[in-house]
């Protein structure tokens, strides 16, 4: 037997439950009865608007409990925090651009990360736009922006999922707008596009296929990757072709791939 992992185990159990015992009888009420009507709750020092039965309950314990963007947990945390630092220190705002927001728990991780930050949130579906807009409402430093993120402006239809946080995006002659890293990048001019986080279930594809320039003036990119999900589809080809083509040591961690630049 692995203790190792056993410990771990029990860990994240008492974890779960207190983050159960934190939502209170009415989320559990829901949660028991399939009403997923909205729900203001309190978690981790703030409140949150989430559906008692859909993903944003795993997005809350993935990001916050497991914390699968926590930076400071690898070895390079003390080069990280020097460059963000020497950023501000010549007066240079760091960037961070979250594709697939989701309902904003990424966005507010890494604002309390990096509280200096400006992060732009993107996020296309309606519904869970609605949520990311709500709980980033009064964090005057994040933006969240309607809108599908590709290589080339354009438009989407979108596809639900079995959950809010699998919807998929697929090129359409109308439907949601697509914007590109150098759009969001013009509505910041001069700041340093700091990290770039990427969670858009195999959209990846399309925003690796061309126009790639800016990969190199971003410090940390972190995918998702999403071959386990759609098999035969090469979605991650592209960016494992352009990441490899840069000088960046890979780092992995919980469900993603983190990208730091060499130096």
């Amino acid at each position: 037997m692995n203790f190792s992992k056993l410990s771990e185990k029990f860990r994240r159990i008492g974890e779960y439950r207190k983050f159960y015992h934190l939502m209170g009888p009415t989320f559990c009420w829901k949660k028991i009865t399939k009403n997923n009507a909205v729900l203001e709750c309190q978690f981790h020092g703030r409140s949150f608007k989430i559906r008692p039965c859909d993903s944003d309950i795993e997005v809350l314990l993935k990001i916050f409990i497991d914390r699968e963007y926590d930076l400071e947990s690898l070895r390079c945390w003390d080069q990280l925090k020097s460059i963000y630092q020497g950023r501000i220190n010549g007066g240079v705002y760091p960037l961070i651009i979250d594709l697939g927001a989701n309902i904003g728990a990424s966005a507010i991780f890494f604002s309390e990360m990096f509280p200096q930050s400006d992060i732009i949130a993107i996020e296309p579906d309606t519904d869970n736009f609605a949520l990311l807009s709500h709980n980033v409402r009064d964090m005057g430093r994040i933006a969240p922006i309607q809108a599908a993120i590709g290589s080339e402006p354009g438009f989407v239809t979108l596809t639900p999922g079995k959950a809010s946080w699998g919807v998929t995006t697929v090129r359409s002659e109308a439907g949601f707008p697509v914007v590109t890293i150098d759009d969001i990048r013009q509505m910041r001019p001069g700041a340093n596009v700091f990290i770039v986080k990427i969670d858009i279930e195999g959209f990846e594809k399309d925003l690796f296929s061309t126009n790639t320039a800016w990969l190199d003036d971003v410090d940390i990119l972190i995918i998702e990757p999403h071959d386990w999900l759609l098999q035969g589809q090469r979605t991650s080809r592209n960016f494992q072709r352009e990441m490899g083509a840069r000088d960046f040591d890979l780092l992995i961690q919980g469900e993603n791939l983190i990208y730091v630049r060499a130096r």
